[in-house]
């Protein structure tokens, strides 16, 4: 408080207040906030930014049932109401909107898929049902909204089909970003969304089995990210401004295909697709996880390919495609966390993958990766290759002696920048018999040193 006693925050400019409230943005702080200060409760209607928890939401009405208070809405309703609420009274100036009713509630990790009978069937935490979007969507702020972030409770939201994307598509129309997570969505009824350029799905459950209803609602999308997202059979992204994409594919659809003349970016997490078809003539980085490639890619366009990362046993069918024939610059090469040893060795031969290494600028090795390259270099016979190699990361295993590492060494260009990282466990000893060893032996390399976890 001021010393006669005032609001020290009345001098405040109010927009600069509305912009201090819209980027502390959590509900219960902005609360906090009005209550302390005339200032930011006036300010507080010209908020830009609510972020509405509803864990947060359901302890603040226990504290208010433990002093005698009402506590307002039960349970999780709090949610639901809140959000109403505050599109109504902040109308246009609501720019941002995120809902979370997953933390303390529930997760797809919890209940995947749960057993008939362990259902909620309750629906006040079920985010994206249409009357709980309509609540909020279908106000002054709807067509203001810039952002929206919902996670919803999956429990509720998983066994029952919801119609998020058809209301938020018809009240919406300014709408840039939207992610929304933990639900079962139809697309029946949605509507074009030419303003949309991020979107993200998690978790979620899609009815739109081939994305045809994605490519043609969403046509001005830059940033997809799919993550986890079921129910698709032949999914085909075809999406001309597209710039970055995440895809995290949950079951085993047939084929997958993306044709993005302006794919600038993708990582891809797969199991096993019969047909990958990638038409994206503009990739730079790409980043890949599949557990086997299946008979049928077609990867013929990727001409602009540079920077490519790659997790899989089945490395010898993925470098053949998208490493062999390419420039590539930057590889960087880990295994699934289930290899068990000399997999890596049965999978390909040291002497593949050296020469590989030979024609590229950059390689890293990730953990795991590093640890089976140790264990294959000991059978390595010819390390005989011309090399451009000019930097290398190599992660060392926890070590009782210094490893046999020269086959890799003597397959670096002369100034070649190797950094080796000891695992923590490595004792000082090993760190000091490494060192000394390696910089007597390849005095040509510049040695970095450090250590990982």
């Amino acid at each position: 408080m001021s010393a006669d006693g005032g609001d020290p925050f009345d001098s405040l400019p109010a927009a600069i207040a509305a912009d201090v409230l819209g980027r502390v943005a959590d509900g219960a702080d902005i609360a906090a906030c009005c209550l302390a200060s005339r200032a930011f409760l006036a300010a507080s209607y010209a908020c830009s930014r609510v972020r509405l928890r509803a864990a947060a939401l359901a302890r603040r009405r226990s504290v208010a049932l433990a002093g005698g208070g009402g506590g307002g809405p039960p349970g999780g309703s709090a949610i639901r109401a809140a959000a109403g609420n505050a599109a109504s009274l902040l109308g246009p100036h609501l720019r941002s909107l995120e809902l979370d009713a997953s933390e303390g509630w529930g997760h797809p990790d919890d209940a995947t898929w749960v057993e008939e009978g362990e259902f909620d069937e309750g629906g006040d935490l079920h985010l994206t049902a249409r009357e709980a979007v309509v609540a909020w969507a279908d106000t002054a702020a709807g067509n203001a909204l810039r952002e929206v972030d919902v996670a919803d409770y999956w429990p509720q939201s998983c066994w029952r089909k919801a119609e998020a994307l058809p209301v938020i598509s018809h009240f919406c129309h300014s709408l840039l970003k939207l992610r929304l997570k933990n639900a079962w969505l139809s697309v029946d009824g949605l509507k074009i969304m030419p303003n949309l350029t991020h979107l993200t799905l998690e978790f979620i459950r899609l009815d739109d089995e081939d994305l045809n209803k994605l490519n043609e609602c969403f046509p001005c999308l830059q940033i997809l990210n799919l993550i986890g997202v079921g129910g698709l059979k032949d999914p085909k992204i075809h999406l001309h401004q597209l710039k970055t994409c995440h895809w995290e594919v949950s079951n085993v659809p047939q084929s997958l295909t993306i044709r993005a003349p302006n794919l600038v970016r993708l990582e891809l997490k797969c199991v096993r697709p019969d047909m990958l078809i990638l038409d994206t003539p503009s990739m730079f980085t790409l980043k890949l996880t599949v557990d086997k490639l299946g008979p049928n890619v077609q990867a013929d366009g990727l001409v602009s390919l540079k920077n490519l990362r790659i997790e899989s046993l089945d490395l010898k069918s993925l470098l053949q495609v998208f490493a062999e024939n390419h420039d590539i610059t930057t590889l960087e090469l880990e295994l699934p966390t289930s290899t068990n040893k000399y997999e890596l060795f049965e999978a390909v031969k040291p002497e593949y993958l050296l020469q590989l290494f030979a024609g590229i600028s950059e390689v890293k090795l990730a953990p795991r990766f590093s640890c089976e390259m140790t264990h294959c270099l000991m059978l390595c016979t010819s390390n005989q290759f011309r090399s451009c190699l000019r930097r290398l990361l190599f992660h060392l295993p926890p070590l009782k002696d210094v490893p046999h590492l020269a086959p890799l060494f003597n397959n670096c260009a002369p100034s070649c920048e190797v950094t080796i990282l000891f695992h923590a466990d490595s004792s000082d000893d090993i760190r000091q018999a490494a060192t000394s060893v390696w910089t007597l032996r390849y005095p040509g390399i510049r040695w970095q040193w450090g250590t990982w976890n």
